[in-house]
């Protein structure tokens, strides 16, 4: 973990200071509104849930790291103001594909620059159902069930730093919360059908990296 944050730390301080000397030059280069595509890559850190609200198999009170990857395309209305919308790949227990709006606010355009971002929208989860002969839950076990995880809300409010790597092009390095809303379905047969519904909420913090193009 001290080698994987001393070479997170020795990279941006690298940015930074080839960005400073990169400003100058492009300076008068660079565009100031119109089309912008971001991608990022993120690890989500906390506790699996351990309620009997949750559907996680196992190791409820482990921390679990889970890896995201989004990308956003959108519009910079000026140097400071831009809005785009977003979709992603997030990999839990179940694995959640995030759709969502983005506005984002920077403080400046062509120097290294805080900005703040605000992404909301609706994670979904599996598009069908998936069969067990046997499956295994915080709050119990059932045989021969069909899974359905429909996902939920998703509120994700970020900062961080921007980087100007060039006249059309950010790297950014980023923290986050999430809260995740989720809703799972259990169906089972044996001659009747019985149905157990569950809703929860995951909390998590991310740290990740983009890359800008503009």
């Amino acid at each position: 973990m001290k080698n994987l944050l001393f070479t997170v730390l020795s990279a941006f301080l690298t940015s930074v200071v080839f960005s400073q000397s990169m400003t100058e030059v492009n300076a008068g280069n660079r565009k100031k509104a119109g089309y912008y595509n971001t991608t990022q890559m993120a690890i989500l850190m906390g506790n699996r849930p351990s309620n009997s609200q949750n559907y996680y198999i196992v190791d409820a009170n482990k921390m679990q790291f889970s890896p995201s990857v989004t990308m956003t395309n959108g519009y910079m209305f000026n140097e400071k103001w831009a809005a785009g919308i977003g979709v992603g790949l997030e990999i839990f227990d179940q694995n959640h594909f995030p759709v969502f709006a983005e506005i984002r606010r920077t403080k400046w355009d062509e120097n290294v620059s805080p900005f703040f971002a605000l992404k909301i929208g609706h994670a979904f989860g599996s598009f069908r159902k998936k069969h067990y002969d046997h499956l295994y839950l915080d709050w119990g076990s059932y045989q021969n069930v069909y899974f359905m995880n429909y996902g939920g809300l998703m509120l994700n409010p970020e900062m961080g730093v921007k980087v100007p790597l060039s006249g059309n092009a950010d790297l950014l390095f980023t923290v986050a919360y999430r809260l995740q809303k989720m809703k799972t379905k259990i169906t089972q047969k044996h001659g009747q059908r019985y149905e157990w519904e569950h809703k929860a909420s995951m909390n998590r913090l991310s740290f990740g990296v983009a890359i800008m193009f503009r």
